[in-house]
Order: C-alpha cells, then structure tokens, then sequence
C-alpha cells in the first residue's frame, strides 16, 4: 500500500506563492491532477518528486523527506511532461543507468521497450529521436523498476494510440501490485482504460477536489 502525506506544503518562486498546501494526504490509488498552463502542476509534482525545495512536511509511506532524503527518492519515479536528456547519449545509455540505480530487472525493461516499440531505435543517439521518441523513452525509463509512486506529467502527450494503449496497460499492471499514480492531461483521461480514485485540481495555489 502507499500513503503520500503533505503538510504545510509552501512553494514560492522570490516572492511569488506557487503552492499552499495545508494538508493532503493521497492513499492507495491513481489520481488525476487538473489545471491549466502555470497554475503549478508540474511545480507541485517536482516538489513531491523531491527535485525542487520547499517549505512544510512531505513523506512517502512514513519515510519523511528531510530524514532520509535518499530513501524518499528511491520510492518515486517521475516522467516530466517535455523530458529533456543530453543528445550526445543513446536510449540503451539511459535506460541502462536506470537499471543499475534502482536495481531493476532488464527483461521487464525489455518487454517495456519492445512495447513501445522502441527496440530497434535504443542504440541511437537521443538527439536523433523525435519528440514521441522521447516521450516513450521517458515512459520506459519510468517504469524500469518498481517504487511505490509513479508521477506522470502529461504522459499522453505525443503519442500515437497504440503506445496510449501501452502506458494504460502499464499503469493498470502496476496498480494492480500496490503502486500508485499521479497523472497531469489535458486531455481526458478515458475511464473505460482507468479507475481513477479522484482528481484534483489546482486552484488558488492549493490542490481542491474537481
């Protein structure tokens, strides 16, 4: 099972307020994150990520960020909405460094991989991938390894349909082990492919039931 709880999240950019969380606390489950460009999803999951700072309390299953730092990260897999990874490096390169920092099965990564039907373009350098290219390595690279939360920022983006199909097999697959999902889209989610527990939405600097 997997307990997210926030307390007294505050983020603020100078002195620009992004984020005011009280307390939220996100259980078992796939959640949706709403709202429109700069009212601070991406922030929000960067923050619970553990990749930007802030103010308040975050932990992850009773693994508090500020004590163990590196534990809290290794719970959490973030694909952010434009990946951006340096060009001279192929996808094998990436996806390799995945697997020896979480540790994680290189057969699963290949099913991943085949999936998507990246296989045949793994070997080539990133800064020869288009930008659905690069959604899908990102997508591998997410899901090599298993954590406790899987944070997805718009990863319906750039995509044809049968690699959609893939990502909600994926996220369905993982669920189903006890992994939750948050996910950003503007584009609605169908719920015929997803059981969403509930979506939020970001108002006012703080997250709000839809």
């Amino acid at each position: 099972m997997t307990e997210l709880n926030i307390k007294n999240l505050l983020k603020k950019y100078g002195s620009h307020t992004v984020l005011d969380c009280p307390t939220l606390k996100f259980g078992q489950g796939i959640y949706w994150i709403k709202g429109g460009n700069g009212t601070g999803k991406t922030t929000f999951f960067r923050v619970i990520a553990g990749q930007s700072p802030f103010l308040g309390e975050l932990s992850l299953n009773q693994t508090d960020i500020r004590k163990n730092p590196v534990a809290y990260r290794s719970l959490i897999s973030y694909a952010e909405a434009e990946p951006q990874y340096p060009d001279y490096i192929s996808g094998n390169d990436l996806l390799d460094y995945h697997l020896q920092v979480r540790k994680a099965d290189p057969q699963l990564a290949r099913r991943i991989t085949e999936s998507f039907g990246m296989t045949d373009f793994m070997d080539q350098k990133i800064g020869s991938y288009s930008s659905g290219m690069l959604k899908k390595l990102s997508l591998i690279c997410a899901f090599t390894g298993e954590v406790k939360l899987y944070i997805l920022d718009e990863p319906l983006i750039t995509i044809d349909t049968a690699a959609s199909t893939v990502l909600y097999d994926l996220i369905r697959e993982y669920s189903a082990k006890g992994a939750s999902f948050m996910l950003s889209s503007h584009q609605d989610i169908d719920p015929a492919q997803l059981r969403i527990q509930a979506c939020f939405q970001i108002q006012d600097r703080n997250l709000q039931l839809c």
